[in-house]
């Protein structure tokens, strides 16, 4: 169980009324069962203007929190699924609209694997992206907001409340999509995409010898701004091999929509004028700031990739091993895909693809389709 806290915001203007779990030091600093409102005011900045707000109640247990609420937003990494459905699931009322954001790791699968039947009185709704970029600088009452992003695109199950689910993210977030087919959000093209092409391209450089535990990275340099061609290449060269995977499903009946990370990313969620996704990333301000998930030697001789970390953990088994297996399913070659998965599952000291396919030992551990016994088209396209 990852601790957290949970948090209960008060209906404004007949909008929803609801509750998110936070981070563990979150519930760490809540020492008593529940608290009232006074010590938790919070001030968000920078917006267009500050923003002020009060929760509720915050608790270290769901069920002080979720009664009642119609609306549940779920701001979590795709390895803490299961967890916080296993807490939320005794207090789950029939019609509650559960958000959760970004949305991805087959949170569907995992959703019906733990809450069985209760899904069927239940409306899930991914949205993507996650809509802020921020940091804590005064615990419990203040957040430095380095971004609030405007447009969302959601997928929705069940499909019929495609309408109702729309409805509750823009009154929460602004204006909102529909992705369609709620597999077209497992396989959007997001951290996946970027994370592990990102560091596989700066281990291995360009005419320069690649990273390994005898020649360390002289640096550890901006994830973001200091992003070149080839990362940028190799996150085009994966997307593309992710396109063709979807149009092999549309080819089967399976109706979902996969776009290029440039054309969502860049052009939808931030209107940027960049002309390529190298320039995209180098230059947009919500992305500034953020170091690469490196180690420095304690000689201080250089820096190694740390394989502990969630662009690892998270991105390999709950995102590139998602995009293997659909493609599995349908046929559809990855080798690029197949090169970065290699390189990262040896690291990682992992066994997911071998020779080319998803049928390693540690298949289980990942939320990749075949985990759940998927195989066929037909399973795939079950249940939505």
């Amino acid at each position: 169980m990852i601790p957290r806290a949970w948090v209960r915001a008060p209906a404004q203007n007949r909008g929803p009324t609801l509750a998110w779990p936070r981070a563990a030091t979150f519930r760490r600093r809540a020492t008593n069962r529940h608290h009232a409102a006074a010590p938790f005011r919070l001030v968000v900045r920078p917006l267009p203007a500050p923003v002020k707000g009060t929760p509720e109640k915050v608790s270290k247990f769901a069920k002080d929190v979720v009664a009642g609420c119609n609306v549940i937003i779920l701001p979590l990494p795709s390895f803490a699924y299961r967890s916080v459905l296993e807490e939320l699931k005794p207090y789950l009322a029939k019609g509650t609209h559960i958000g959760v954001t970004p949305g991805q790791g087959g949170f569907d699968w995992i959703a019906r694997d733990v809450l069985g039947e209760l899904c069927n009185d239940l409306v899930f709704f991914a949205i993507m992206p996650m809509p802020f970029n921020c940091r804590i600088t005064d615990f419990g009452k203040h957040v430095a907001v380095q971004e609030f992003k405007k447009n969302f695109r959601i997928g929705t199950l069940p499909a019929t409340a495609t309408d109702s689910a729309l409805s509750v993210c823009e009154q929460l977030l602004g204006p909102t999509e529909s992705t369609g087919h709620f597999l077209s959000t497992t396989l959007y093209p997001i951290n996946a995409i970027i994370h592990p092409q990102r560091l596989y391209a700066l281990c291995h450089p360009t005419g320069k010898p690649a990273w390994s535990q005898k020649n360390p990275l002289p640096s550890n340099p901006f994830f973001y701004e200091d992003i070149d061609d080839q990362a940028a290449d190799l996150m085009d060269a994966v997307n593309q091999e992710l396109i063709l995977i979807g149009d092999a499903l549309k080819a089967k009946g399976v109706l979902v929509d996969v776009p290029h990370i440039f054309d969502f990313l860049a052009k939808f969620v931030y209107r940027d004028p960049a002309p390529t996704l190298q320039h995209f990333f180098a230059n947009q301000k919500a992305y500034k700031g953020f170091r690469c998930p490196l180690k420095e030697r304690p000689d201080k001789s250089g820096w190694d990739p740390d394989f502990s970390n969630r662009y690892f953990t998270e991105d390999i088994p709950c995102g590139l091993c998602i995009y293997k297996g659909v493609a599995d399913i349908v046929d559809v070659p990855t080798p690029v895909m197949d090169t970065v998965l290699t390189w990262a599952q040896t690291n990682m000291g992992k066994e997911y693809i071998v020779n080319g396919r998803l049928t390693g030992k540690d298949v289980g551990e990942t939320t990749a389709p075949q985990r759940w016994g998927i195989t066929t088209v037909e399973q795939l396209n079950r249940g939505y």
